[in-house]
């Protein structure tokens, strides 16, 4: 496959032109980044809005709800923030779980500091980890800390708090410019570790807080536990300096782009952000997050299978987002109360999710950055590659169905999965159906 990464990189810039990631080229294939926890190979990220996970959006509706997350091959959560939100320029009746009041407090709303800590003793005592949000480029209006430390904040030249989002009418930066908001922050990131044993952070906007920040305070939270994760809201190469995961924004939107007829340009960016990335580099990929519309109303019909098996057949560390499992339609918001419905009518979603977790964790070779992609099946649409020695993958990202090419098949033993749930064989596979994707067994 013809891989000029640079002139990759600008395609892939033109088509998604809304993307929050490196608008200029870089290259850091020669890094070796940090290394990724033991504990996170193989595994998926579960995403939980606490408000919105369970009938009571709670801690305790959390922690009922673990042996389920366990049963589904989840080991690792992700809670969105668990503090106290502000007062101040609320939105909606609850308010945005990202504003801030109080860093160092459980939102009541959620229940206790010990209902929180049962949570992640319970969550370690099933082998689970946890990871919560930490939110370090802005507080709500009314923190409780600017009442004795006012400098925390950024202020314009008429002393004015700044935002860099006008939109987000309910936050105030935070002053990196100021070492006494850097050290508060570090006591926040560590208070987390100390009191609670948390295992990570996924840290929101993470580019927008200076670099030199995240070089200074990590190395001291890796103190405190060495092998602590760190998930920047971002896409950035750079960033990995000292972030083991990024988030991967452009692969989404080129996977959408995938099934009309852009297969080719999905492939080579797949090799592409891999040769451009440090190589401990951990991507964070997904269908759908919490700023997001449903998968399933973006991959309608069968292609919502198909994507998902992209998705777990790529390096990284796939997330699954709360109620994305069950094929949930509806976005919870993030300013009401709003359970997530339950869409139990169809278990097709849970058992294909299920069974890609399960995959994942047993066969090493889907999480690896080994591919080798067969170019002669990108002029029709379909995407077949590789996976070290030992898997092949392959995904129609056509309308019509396909008859395989003999040299998709023959060095195969057995079909490891299929999207459809059909209970077919090699022999039976007589064409790929619109929108099919199968792992086959080498």
């Amino acid at each position: 496959m013809d891989l000029n990464i640079r002139q990759i990189f600008a395609q892939v810039k033109e088509r998604v032109p809304e993307m929050a990631f490196d608008r200029e080229f870089i290259l850091l294939k020669d890094w070796q980044g940090p290394e990724v926890p033991a504990w996170l190979q193989g595994r998926t990220l579960y995403e939980i809005y606490v408000r919105a996970f369970s009938e009571a959006g709670t801690f305790k509706g959390v922690t009922e709800r673990l042996p389920e997350l366990k049963e589904l091959g989840i080991d690792v959560v992700w809670l969105m923030p668990i503090y106290p939100i502000g007062q101040q320029n609320r939105k909606g009746r609850w308010g945005s779980p990202y504003a801030i009041r109080d860093y160092f407090n459980v939102n009541p709303e959620y229940g206790t500091a010990a209902d929180f800590r049962t949570l992640v003793q319970t969550a370690h005592a099933m082998s689970m980890k946890v990871v919560i949000d930490m939110v370090p480029n802005h507080v709500a209006p009314d923190y409780v800390a600017l009442q004795d430390q006012p400098h925390l904040i950024a202020r314009d030249a008429q002393g004015r708090p700044r935002r860099k989002v006008a939109d987000w009418s309910d936050i105030v930066d935070l002053d990196y410019g100021n070492a006494r908001t850097r050290e508060h922050m570090a006591q926040v990131m560590k208070f987390w570790i100390d009191e609670f044993d948390v295992d990570g952070y996924r840290c929101d906007v993470a580019g927008f807080v200076p670099l030199d920040f995240w070089e200074w305070v990590v190395p001291q939270l890796k103190e405190k536990k060495h092998d602590f994760y760190l998930l920047a809201e971002w896409e950035s190469p750079r960033l990995h300096r000292v972030f083991h995961s990024t988030y991967d924004w452009s692969t989404l939107r080129l996977l959408r782009r995938a099934f009309h007829g852009e297969v080719a340009l999905l492939a080579r960016w797949i090799l592409a952000k891999q040769l451009m990335y440090p190589q401990n580099a951990l991507p964070l990929r997904f269908l759908e997050n919490h700023d997001l519309p449903r998968a399933r109303t973006i991959f309608p019909g069968e292609q919502w299978a198909a994507a998902l098996t992209v998705l777990f057949s790529l390096h990284g560390l796939p997330l699954i987002y709360n109620g994305q499992e069950w094929g949930a339609s509806a976005t919870p918001s993030l300013f009401e109360r709003q359970p997530i419905e339950r869409n139990e009518s169809d278990e097709r979603f849970l058992r294909i999710t299920q069974k890609l977790i399960g995959l994942r964790k047993k066969h090493p070779a889907l999480s690896s950055g080994q591919y080798s992609f067969f170019d002669t099946a990108l002029r029709d649409n379909v995407l077949v590659f590789d996976k070290g020695n030992t898997l092949r993958v392959m995904v129609n990202f056509s309308p019509h169905p396909l008859p395989p090419d003999p040299k998709w098949f023959g060095d195969v033993k057995d079909v490891l999965f299929n999207s459809r749930g059909d209970e077919q064989s090699l022999e039976q596979m007589e064409a790929l159906k619109p929108y099919q994707a199968v792992i086959l067994n080498k």
